[in-house]
């Protein structure tokens, strides 16, 4: 079985005049609806949450930021750059980001002080993306960004659609939209303009160069990815293993990347000379603020989120290797890519957010894909398989049933019932990887590593 059937393996099984055709039906505008209604009651719910749930008693001293979302600091950074020569990282900006957030100054040593201390941290190249937006007011800007980042949420979609040579119908797309945006974490990331969404995009265009033979643009939207740098660290570490098992055939990709972020770290230097060299002490101070815990070790409150995150590395680590030769049409590239992205969301310090689930869709596409394979695999399969489902329905399901039942200022629920949405939302990484530990056991993919490796 070459790669490419590999992927395509699974076209006719149960989702096959659901899901997987061209042609719209009933059960496609049927789900399509039921999608609308699940997208609108989680907005419902994130809009009472964020606007009028308490989150801290009202005798609390605690000092709570003005709604500037997260794109406020990076946007007047780059705008007090480029326009004034000012240093994003200086002690003056960043005094001016906390009297914007705060109404003033942030003092450690006051009781309940808030910790984000909103400071410009990204790597100085990030103001080339922002340069056409930092002629005007961040109201425009907000407005402009948000449908910016909802349509390259739905580009991810697209492109990831590509990448795992699915043909859907405009029904079956337009639900997976609908349901990518109406998440816990699409709703999240467009109501702070999270640029974890672009770095998704770029990710998945990434994967559609290597697959379609563009290397050298692989590497340079990969490159583009590193804006964060916490998000891209495994999935560059995987491109780069798997560049240099075929160094010949594939070693434009590492030359893309290599080019690309060279030419963005020169011109950010010639814009701000030394940046590069104060930019690991910002980095430090953003975990410090941060508190560079990991989900797991925030899950997991003890040394042992340690060694369970080792373990994890490990597995995938090992899978890695074993698909290191595999070309990128093949299934176990997918698989080895995907844990790259899964790993990120669930062991990597500072990415806690749920906006950063967004990781999450090739897992998804994977399993629309392999649907067949899996469900008539064992029972341990499809076990993680109906998990994985169920923590993903499960956010939905509850936030129904807080916007449905009506509750007033004086009744109101309790505020671990609201969070339990956003709480329950916290288990999809960890499902996600117990579908993609079942995967790499499946007869289909270890046969194609094992005749690679002949």
């Amino acid at each position: 079985m070459t790669g490419r059937d590999g992927l395509r393996k699974g076209r006719l099984n149960v989702f096959s005049g659901f899901m997987l055709t061209k042609r719209v039906t009933l059960n496609q505008l049927a789900l399509l609806l039921f999608s609308l209604l699940c997208a609108a009651a989680m907005w419902t719910y994130w809009n009472r949450l964020t606007r009028d749930v308490p989150v801290s008693a009202p005798e609390s001293n605690t000092l709570r930021p003005k709604a500037l979302t997260d794109l406020y600091p990076r946007w007047y950074g780059a705008r007090e750059l480029l326009l004034y020569h000012r240093d994003p990282y200086g002690a003056d900006v960043s005094r001016e980001l906390q009297i914007a957030f705060y109404g003033r100054l942030l003092d450690a040593s006051r009781p309940g002080e808030p910790r984000d201390q909103e400071r410009f941290a990204y790597p100085l190249y990030v103001v080339f993306l922002l340069a056409p937006f930092v002629n005007m007011d961040f109201h425009t800007v907000r407005i402009a960004f948000w449908w910016l980042l909802a349509a390259v949420t739905i580009g991810s979609a697209a492109l990831w659609q590509r990448f795992f040579g699915l043909s859907l119908s405009w029904a079956a797309f337009g639900t997976l939209s609908v349901m990518f945006l109406g998440s816990i974490g699409g709703i999240q990331g467009l109501s702070i303009l999270q640029l974890g969404l672009l770095v998704s995009f770029f990710i998945s265009a990434a994967a559609v160069c290597a697959i379609s033979g563009q290397l050298f643009l692989a590497g340079l939207f990969l490159a583009l990815s590193t804006i964060k740098p916490q998000l891209v660290a495994l999935p560059v570490l995987w491109f780069a293993l798997w560049a240099m098992s075929d160094w010949r055939q594939r070693r434009s990709l590492l030359g893309g990347f290599a080019a690309t972020l060279g030419a963005l770290i020169i011109g950010s230097e010639y814009l701000l000379p030394g940046w590069l060299w104060r930019y690991p002490d910002a980095l430090r101070s953003y975990a410090d603020y941060s508190g560079a815990r990991s989900l797991l070790g925030v899950l997991v409150r003890s040394p042992l989120h340690w060694l369970i995150a080792t373990l994890t590395f490990v597995v995938a680590a090992a899978f890695w290797w074993q698909s290191r030769r595999q070309p990128a049409n093949c299934a176990a590239f997918a698989i080895s890519l995907s844990f790259a992205l899964t790993l990120t969301v669930s062991i990597v310090p500072t990415v806690i957010g749920p906006f950063n689930h967004v990781l999450l869709l090739p897992v998804v596409f994977l399993l629309i894909r392999h649907w067949d394979d899996l469900w008539h695999a064992n029972t341990l399969t499809c076990f993680a398989v109906v998990m994985f489902c169920a923590c993903g329905f499960l956010p939905w399901l509850l936030a129904f049933i807080l916007t449905l039942v009506p509750t007033t200022t004086e009744q109101s629920w309790p505020l671990y019932v609201w969070l339990a949405p956003l709480s329950a939302s916290l288990a999809l990484p960890f499902a996600a990887f117990s579908v993609l530990i079942q995967m790499r056991r499946l007869r289909t993919y270890c046969r194609q590593i094992a005749e690679s490796a002949q």
